[in-house]
């Protein structure tokens, strides 16, 4: 794998870690509710989980249309 390539991979996997986390402790603060509780316990938290991380992606992908996020590293 290419440096550049191991770079520009961190930096979205830290990009979308981060959305995660920011989206699952606003959810957690507006609802109530632990979105990023352990998936494996139950289908709800499932659910709950794959809803935010898909949630990430879509943010991730908008900040970078709109040009908030660099697309390229």
């Amino acid at each position: 794998m290419d440096n550049n390539k191991l770079v520009k991979t961190v930096m979205e996997s830290a990009v979308l870690v981060g959305l995660a986390a920011g989206i699952g402790y606003v959810g957690k603060k507006m609802l109530k509710e632990n979105f990023l509780g352990d998936p494996s316990s139950s289908l709800s938290n499932y659910g709950k989980l794959t809803l935010v991380l898909a949630g990430s992606m879509a943010a991730k992908d908008y900040l970078e249309k709109e040009k908030i996020l660099p697309k390229n590293i």
